[in-house]
């Protein structure tokens, strides 16, 4: 299975012959990232793909001080997370891929109807209070839990101090959680 961004390579290379090894380091080394927080953001894999392509053109732009870059893992990630957010704000309504990838999750699921619908009624709800949430709060919750970092590298990412990110973290999980107790206080009273 080819690594997504891999066929950037094939792209880039032929115009940056010079530049070799070290961007090419750096994209067999964050490729997977680079894609994963675009996809976090597009929700497409055919837009996150483009958003690799684009991400790393301006990487090669910049090639000559990517040995000066302390953190590659996480200056790839921000320049792939505002190249997501630009590109976003063009991308509008659900794709196929979401929709076909939603009727296969069914499929595979085994469970009952009921409990397929709760739980996707459930991740609904929770990703309609994630959206809900202020951008700074929203967007450090998205890093955290669908990208899986950690409060150093969302820092990085969103250009914020380390204990901003933690504070917005710290925050917006509170948020949720109060958000979600009204609404099951409030079924609870509802079904009683």
């Amino acid at each position: 299975m080819a690594v997504p961004g891999q066929a950037v390579l094939a792209e880039i290379f032929p115009i940056a012959e010079a530049s070799g090894d070290e961007l090419e380091a750096a994209v067999r080394a964050h490729a997977r990232l680079v894609y994963r927080v675009a996809y976090s953001v597009l929700r497409n894999h055919h837009e996150a793909e483009d958003a690799v392509q684009e991400t790393f053109l301006r990487v090669l732009r910049r090639w000559r001080n990517l040995s000066h870059v302390r953190d590659q893992r996480a200056w790839l990630a921000r320049i792939a997370w505002r190249v997501a957010l630009d590109r976003k704000k063009v991308v509008a309504g659900i794709s196929l891929d979401q929709a076909a990838e939603a009727v296969f999750q069914l499929r595979a699921a085994g469970a009952g109807a009921e409990e397929i619908a709760a739980g996707n009624e459930m991740a609904a709800l929770l990703n309609q209070m994630i959206a809900s949430l202020p951008r700074g709060l929203r967007e450090a919750v998205t890093l955290s839990t669908v990208e899986e970092m950690n409060s150093a590298e969302v820092a990085a990412v969103l250009g914020i101090p380390a204990a901003s990110a933690r504070t917005r973290l710290f925050r917006a999980r509170q948020l949720l959680r109060e958000k979600l107790s009204s609404v099951l206080e409030g079924k609870h009273e509802r079904e009683g």
